[in-house]
Formats: structure tokens, sequence, C-alpha cells
């Protein structure tokens, strides 16, 4: 069976992550500082003792591209972001996400935003949808049924839904016409490269990173390459 292969959704250096609780094919990817030790520029004993501002987290607001050629399928938008993290906003997160949340069918439509908050969906040409979740409030730029080609800017990294800090949230599913069946599907991004201990870039194809490596995508479109800030070089 061949690979399913997605090209990069963010440009620049990201921490790739699965937190405990998600499948092993849905990921979260995360900014860290210079020195690669911190999400966000503030001391963290704030985040026990005081709380960390959406705003203060390196991801927060940057360009998430379309991995995908194909057509948007569902938007999910108007929803708020936290506008802080601390210990106990995670615990109530968490609590919430366990043994609350009830996704509810509404006029043939299940609301995911309680949990996924601000999310887009695209189905690539091969069939199966990719799923970009927790995006910020009011930055998608995309609408259902439009057609997109991969490498355009369809919003922004936010803190929305069941999110405990900043980040974006990617996975594969293989239909959505049915979402209480749909299945997450295994993937492979198209190249990035991995820092090793020996503190070089590597390059990797066809291939995904392990949890917790430092990747750096390069987004590609037909146009050319998109730089750090999500402009054309």
């Amino acid at each position: 069976m061949n690979k399913i292969f997605i090209h990069p959704p963010l440009e620049g250096e990201w921490k790739f992550l699965r937190p405990p609780g998600h499948h092993p094919f849905a990921f979260d990817f995360v900014q860290m500082g210079e020195q690669r030790v911190s999400s966000h520029d503030v001391r963290r004993f704030r985040f026990f003792v005081g709380k960390i501002a959406a705003s203060s987290f390196y991801c927060w607001n940057k360009p998430v591209f379309s991995p995908v050629d194909g057509e948007v399928i569902r938007v999910g938008n108007n929803w708020p972001d936290h506008e802080h993290s601390n210990i106990w906003k995670t615990i109530q997160l968490w609590y919430n996400a366990t043994y609350k949340f009830r996704p509810e069918e509404k006029n043939g439509s299940v609301d995911i935003r309680p949990n996924a908050g601000n999310h887009i969906m695209i189905q690539a040409e091969g069939g199966y949808i990719v799923f970009l979740a927790h995006l910020k409030n009011q930055s998608i730029l995309v609408k259902e049924g439009q057609r997109i080609r991969r490498g355009e800017i369809i919003g922004s990294v936010g803190n929305s839904g069941n999110s405990t800090m900043p980040h974006l949230h990617i996975n594969l599913f293989d239909q959505m016409h049915d979402p209480f069946k749909a299945v997450v599907l295994p993937f492979v991004f198209s190249s990035f490269k991995t820092l090793g201990d020996d503190g070089y870039w590597a390059e990797k194809r066809t291939s995904l990173p392990h949890v917790g490596e430092l990747v750096r995508f390069h987004v590609e479109t037909a146009s050319g390459r998109i730089n750090i800030n999500g402009a054309l070089t």
C-alpha cells in the first residue's frame, strides 16, 4: 500500500509532539525560543503561580499553510481563543475534554469546536481529509467549497478549543460522511529536516519525525518558496 504523504503545514522550526491520549497518527506542533528550552518568552514559574498570555507563545498567530491540493469541506470558526495558560486552566481543559465533551449533531452537522476549536478540513485529491485544529479565532481565510492549492495560507496558529497552549494539531481522516465512524489514517511528510545530537540538520523525505524532535519545514508553492513570515521569496 502506498503511503499518504502531505506537504508541510508550517514554515520554520517546530517541535513535533504527540501528547498523551492522542491517536498514534495525530500530532501537535509548537515553537521553541532561541535556546530551544521554552515555548514562550516568560519565566516558567508563572505557569504554576500566575498565567502566561497566549501572545507570549512563540507560535501564536504564525501562518498555517494548506499541505495538499484539494477542496475545503468544512470550516469551524468564531470560537474564542484561551487568552492565557496556567496549571489550573490545563487541569480544567483536560477534565472537560475527558468527562464532559459530547459532540452534538444539529441539522446533519456535528459541532466539534468545543474540542477542536477553530478548524479546517480539506479533502485532498486522493480522497482523504486533512484536519487542522485549534486555529486562531477569525484567522481562517478559506470557505467551504473553495478549491485550494498546497502552500496557500489558510489561517493562523491559535489557542481555541481544548488547547492548553497555542499550537497546531494535524491528522488525517478517511471520510467525514459519518464523523462518528471516521478513521484516523497514517501519513508521512514529503520533506523536512531534523536536528541531530551533533547540532547538524539532516534532510528527511517521505517519513515522520520522532516525537519530541525539532523539525524544519520549508513550504513550497507553484510560485516559489515561502519564507518564515509567510511571504514568497
